[in-house]
């Protein structure tokens, strides 16, 4: 009992550093090491027609599974949704054509995960400007409160319903007696990298939304006359779709109407309703297409999101769950064996806190998962500012390793010197699929940890998450490179043959 009960302080002590040097230290850049380059004589036909295929096909579903002209919300692959049914319907055929053995496995609630099922389900929301008697229906994105009204806060499902709100740049003064009213921000340009590059960002990852949160509920009490906030986007014809928790609804305008209202707030005033509810039950998958190993003990993982916003959600990520589709079709194209068990995963609900790739995780404690490499924001080009294609693993003897197979020489120019590429040492995993593995079973496991590498561009991203102009602006399929593509698809070709190989 003594000697337990030491094996276990030693390890509570050794996990709390661990965890503690992530906060102190949560990244850092691998030593760049291009001497030991493994150089490849011929090019690797990657199929990029069938990737640009898999990636229209996704995009389009915006388009293709709602009929907007009977009042129909089209919401994308979002998660629970039925573009994100059909997305995982096209996936399924296809992985099934190219010989795989394929299943669509649903997400379920854990004892671990007692909340995959769970999301704020929106019914129908609008938006209206008043001048002087004049009504305008304002193209919008609303994110649902978590909390219910003021004298129910439990009530999630609810419909908020406010008229002629005035809008206002600041809170007034406590003790005024005022009118009801909405705040109106300028909303910088958000990105995946910028949370990740300031000064803290585990301590932001673990405690910011909570932080936004208590301060919400503070402004709810200081001021019962708030009613919710609107961002105006940076740009002219995009709006945000933010995926962070509030207690207000959070209305998310473009650049050209918020500016309009900017100009003159005074003589404006502004009409909005949310209709929500909680869904327990929500029906979602992640699609796996199988190929064997020599060594059927041992699996690897690759995998990508395939669902997103309420927009194309081509860059994030339906590029990326095409070159998945693209490997697979590699492998079974050559005729290669692998030594490992390679699966090739759709996961769903990765936007809503990456819940198909918990829930698989948890769901096969006992498979022996060697490495996981997963695909996010890949293969769209932007001359400025400057991206960077990130390699991240959590473990730096295996990102160098990788780092060597990857020929980062060969992407930079095959890509015309646009895009950066860098090894990051991230410890718990990038904010993407592969964190769930990190986390889960960290490398220094003996016998059960998983290697993971990331793979995803960074940086200012002016069309994170945005949609516009009938789903025709921000993350769109006009923006796929093939160029890059091809390039991106060739260096994780290159390491997952390493990897089944070795």
């Amino acid at each position: 009992m003594k000697l337990n009960k030491c094996i276990k302080k030693i390890c509570i002590i050794y996990v709390t550093l661990v965890l503690v040097s992530t906060v102190l230290f949560p990244y850092s850049y691998a030593e760049k090491n291009y001497s030991k380059t493994i150089t490849c004589d011929e090019e690797i036909p990657l199929n990029i027609s069938y990737i640009e295929n898999i990636t229209k096909a996704l995009s389009y579903i915006v388009f293709t599974e709602y009929d907007e002209s009977k009042g129909e919300i089209a919401k994308g692959r979002a998660f629970g949704t039925k573009g994100e049914h059909k997305a995982a319907e096209v996936l399924f055929e296809n992985m099934t054509n190219l010989g795989l053995y394929t299943q669509k496995d649903r997400i379920k609630n854990l004892k671990t995960s007692p909340f995959l099922t769970h999301k704020i389900d929106i019914h129908d929301f609008g938006l209206f400007l008043n001048k002087s008697g004049e009504i305008e229906n304002v193209d919008c994105h609303i994110k649902p409160a978590m909390l219910g009204p003021f004298g129910s806060p439990l009530k999630i499902s609810n419909n908020y319903s406010y008229k002629d709100l005035k809008i206002r740049t600041e809170h007034p003064k406590i003790f005024e007696n005022n009118e009801e009213y909405v705040l109106i921000y300028n909303s910088s340009v958000p990105t995946a990298g910028k949370m990740i590059f300031s000064s803290n960002p585990t301590f932001k990852l673990l405690f910011g939304t909570y932080t936004k949160v208590i301060r919400d509920i503070y402004d709810r009490i200081r001021y019962p006359h708030y009613k919710g906030r609107i961002h105006i986007d940076s740009q002219d014809d995009t709006f945000d779709m933010p995926f962070s928790e509030t207690v207000f609804p959070k209305i998310c305008i473009n650049g050209s109407v918020g500016n309009k209202i900017t100009e003159k707030s005074d003589e404006y005033r502004i009409s909005f309703y949310i209709n929500q509810s909680l869904n327990n039950s929500v029906e979602s998958y992640n699609v796996i297409g199988q190929i064997n190993g020599t060594n059927p003990d041992k699996t690897i993982i690759v995998g990508c999101l395939y669902d997103c916003w309420w927009n194309q959600g081509t860059a994030d990520s339906a590029i990326g769950m095409g070159i998945v589709m693209g490997l697979a079709k590699y492998f079974k194209e050559n005729k290669i064996q692998p030594n490992y068990t390679i699966k090739f995963v759709g996961f769903g609900g990765e936007e809503y806190g990456m819940r198909g790739s918990k829930y698989y995780v948890a769901n096969n404690s006992k498979e022996k998962i060697e490495y996981m490499l997963d695909l996010n924001q890949l293969g769209w080009n932007q001359t400025e500012p400057r991206l960077t294609l990130q390699v991240a693993g959590n473990d730096k003897r295996f990102l160098n390793e990788i780092w060597e197979v990857i020929e980062p020489e060969e992407y930079i120019n095959k890509t015309n010197n646009l895009t950066d590429i860098t090894p990051v040492h991230m410890p718990f995993g990038h904010i993407s699929d592969d964190r769930s593995f990190a986390l889960a079973r960290p490398y220094f496991l003996p016998f059960r940890g998983i290697k993971t590498i990331c793979f995803l561009k960074n940086g200012p991203w002016p069309n994170h998450h945005r949609d516009g102009m009938n789903h025709t602006k921000g993350d769109v399929f006009e923006y796929f490179d093939k160029t890059d593509v091809q390039a991106t698809g060739e260096l994780i070709l290159k390491s997952l043959l390493h990897l089944s190989s070795n």
